[in-house]
C-alpha cells in the first residue's frame, strides 16, 4: 500500500469565517476514511463527538478511536484520519525537535533530536525515522558528564533562581546572596559559583559583618554611629547586635509584599511541616522542593512543585478538583441496562455496558462532571443515529 498520508480538513462554511461569539457551535467535520458519533450537521458549544477510522487509516492522536470537543466554533483537536504508515509525535524526555504543523509525520520523515542544556545523547545517533507507522530507535538524552547537579549548600546564603532546576549545563553561573548581617570579605567579592567539568567552583564564604553596640551600626566615614532600622531584616530569627540572624541560617530579604524584590528560595526544612493537599499527597521530596500529585479521579489545579521562601512561607500549593462522574444505573432501569448499582467514570471516560438483549449495549460518557447515557442499541448499529 503506497503511503498517502492525506489530511481530512474540517468543512467550514462562510458563516464560520466571521467574528465568533462565545459559545458558538461547530460545523461537522468531513470524515472521509472514518466515521463519527453522533453524526450531526452542527454541534453545540462544549458538546463532544467520537470518531474512528476505516481499515488502513488511524486517528491523528493516540488510540484507535478519539474524542473531540467543540469549543467556540473550534474543535479541541481537528478530527482527521491519516494513513497507518504515518507517525505521531514521539516522546523524548529531556529533548526537543521541530514540531509538525499538521500534528503528525509522513512515512520516511526524519527527526533531529536536540538534547536540553546539561544533557547529551547516549550514542552518536541523534535522529529517528518514521517507518510503517512507528519511529525507529529513539535517541536518548542523558545527563552530560560535564553538567552539574544542585549547587552545594553555602553557609549563611541562598541561591538566587527564578525557578528550581536539578541539572545545570557546563559553564553555568549561579549567583547567591548572603544572609542579612553577613557578607563576602576579601579581594574577590563576586557572589557566584560556576559549573566546570561536572563540579561547582568553591564559593566565597559569607562572614559575619562587624557591628557596634546594640542598636547602632558603624559609620566608617567618620566614626559616628547611626540608629539601626528596627524593621531591617525582618524574618524568622532573633536580633543580635542590631542585625538579624535567622534560626535556620538562611538569608532574609525585604518584606515579601515588596514588589521590588523577589522572595528567595531556601531548603524546605525552613518552612516546617509540608502543606496538606486534600485528595492528593507528596510524591517526591528534595532539599529544595516537594512535588504533589492528586489521587485517582482527581485533577490537579495549580503548580505541581512547591518551594520554601526565606520568610518561612510556602509557594502556591496546588489543589485537587473532582474529575469523575458517579452513575447510579438503577436510575436508568427503563433503558434496559443489564447491570445495576453505582459505577464511577473518570473525566472524559467512556464505558460500554451490556443490555438485557444479546449484543446490545449502552454507552455512558463523563464530560466535565456530567454524564450522558445512550439507549440500548445493537453494537453493529451503535455508530448510527439510532444509538444517540
Amino acid at each position: 500500500m503506497s503511503p498517502r498520508c492525506l489530511v481530512f480538513i474540517l468543512l467550514w462554511y462562510p458563516a464560520a469565517l466571521g467574528a465568533q461569539s462565545v459559545g458558538e457551535s461547530c460545523r461537522a467535520p468531513q470524515m472521509d476514511g472514518g466515521f463519527l458519533v453522533p453524526e450531526q450537521e452542527t454541534y453545540l458549544h462544549e458538546s463532544s463527538l467520537t470518531y474512528a477510522c476505516m481499515d488502513g487509516w488511524k486517528p491523528a492522536v493516540d488510540g484507535w478511536w478519539a474524542t473531540s470537543v467543540c469549543l467556540n466554533a473550534s474543535w479541541s483537536h481537528r478530527p482527521q484520519c491519516i494513513d497507518e504508515s504515518c507517525c505521531l509525535p514521539p516522546m523524548i524526555p529531556n529533548g526537543k525537535y521541530t514540531e509538525s504543523s499538521e500534528g503528525w509525520y509522513k512515512e520516511g520523515w526524519v527527526l533531529e533530536i536536540k538534547c536540553d542544556e546539561g544533557y547529551q545523547h547516549t550514542t552518536q545517533e541523534a535522529t529517528t525515522t518514521c517507518r510503517n507507522g512507528a519511529w525507529s530507535s529513539l535517541p536518548v538524552c542523558e545527563r552530560s558528564g560535564n553538567s552539574c547537579t544542585v549547587p552545594p549548600k553555602i553557609s549563611h546564603a541562598v541561591i538566587i533562581l527564578q525557578k528550581y532546576q536539578e541539572i545545570f549545563a557546563a559553564d553555568s553561573e549561579v549567583r547567591f546572596e548572603c544572609e542579612e548581617g553577613y557578607g563576602v570579605q576579601g579581594p574577590d567579592t563576586k557572589k557566584s559559583i560556576f559549573c566546570s567539568a561536572g563540579a561547582w567552583s568553591e564559593a566565597p564564604k559569607c562572614s559575619k559583618s562587624q557591628v557596634q553596640d546594640v542598636g547602632h551600626d558603624e559609620d566608617t566615614s567618620g566614626g559616628v554611629t547611626k540608629p539601626v532600622d528596627p524593621n531591617r531584616g525582618r524574618g524568622r530569627g532573633t536580633h543580635t547586635g542590631g542585625s538579624t540572624v535567622t534560626e535556620t541560617g538562611s538569608a532574609t530579604t525585604s518584606d515579601k509584599t515588596d514588589s521590588s524584590s523577589t522572595p528567595l528560595m531556601v531548603t524546605v526544612d525552613n518552612c516546617g511541616a509540608y502543606p496538606r493537599m486534600p485528595n492528593g499527597d507528596v510524591v517526591r521530596k528534595s532539599p529544595m522542593f516537594i512535588k504533589y500529585a492528586c489521587n485517582a479521579f482527581y485533577k490537579r489545579v495549580g503548580p505541581d512543585t512547591v518551594v520554601c521562601y526565606n520568610d518561612g512561607t510556602w509557594s502556591e500549593v496546588p489543589t485537587c478538583k473532582e474529575a469523575f462522574c458517579e452513575v447510579d444505573l438503577d436510575e436508568y432501569a427503563n433503558y434496559h441496562i443489564k447491570e445495576s448499582g453505582t459505577i464511577i467514570l473518570k473525566e472524559r471516560e467512556t464505558r460500554d455496558v451490556p443490555c438485557v438483549w444479546r449484543n446490545w449495549i449502552s454507552r455512558i460518557r463523563c464530560t466535565k462532571g456530567k454524564i450522558s447515557v445512550s439507549r440500548c442499541c445493537h453494537y453493529l448499529d451503535y455508530y448510527s443515529q439510532l444509538c444517540h
